[in-house]
């Protein structure tokens, strides 16, 4: 019992974060158009959960990083888990999954990835994206940082953009405003 409670207890924490992410950027949406500056159509982004829909769309990725299937399996282990979809209309522009740490002090973001190639009008965008979505999941656990679990060498530069640094352990790391 006390498990399905902290697994329904998540799932609304999820729900919330998502709709927060939305919300963020809906918001957004509304100040640029107020100042005059329309780039990308922010009202038309949607904070998803990875689902059967989801897979779908990413198994038509080309040559993606990583195996999302994979991350399927630990979305049904690990309760406490942040799984995010993210679409601009039909298209699914990118993917993400961040866990709490046993103490709920860090958010590991494990797997984040954006849809392969130049096609897609969020290039450029989906950690960005990702990262508002997790950062309210981590306000909402009561998380203190987030982290990245073993980034990608080649993209660390673009996670100092948003505000990570090296923690004294060796952890890329971002404190939650």
């Amino acid at each position: 019992m006390p498990r399905e409670r902290t697994y329904l207890r998540y799932q609304l924490y999820r729900s919330q974060a998502r709709k927060y992410a939305g919300s963020t950027f809906a918001k957004l949406q509304e100040d640029l158009e107020q100042k005059g500056i329309v780039d990308v159509d922010y009202s038309r982004v949607r904070f998803e959960a990875i689902d059967a829909l989801a897979l779908s769309a990413y198994e038509q990725w080309l040559d993606p990083y990583f195996s999302w299937q994979e991350v399927v399996r630990w979305k049904a282990r690990e309760q406490m888990g942040f799984d995010l979809a993210i679409w601009f209309e039909h298209e699914l522009c990118g993917l993400c999954f961040a866990n709490p740490n046993q103490s709920r002090l860090r958010v590991k973001i494990v797997r984040l990835e954006g849809k392969p190639g130049n096609d897609h009008p969020l290039k450029s965008r989906i950690a960005t994206f990702a990262l508002t979505a997790v950062t309210h999941f981590a306000r909402i656990v009561g998380s203190k940082q987030i982290e990245i679990q073993e980034p990608l060498p080649g993209v660390i530069p673009l996670y100092r953009q948003l505000g990570f640094e090296f923690d004294s352990e060796g952890r890329l790391v971002k404190p939650i405003d």
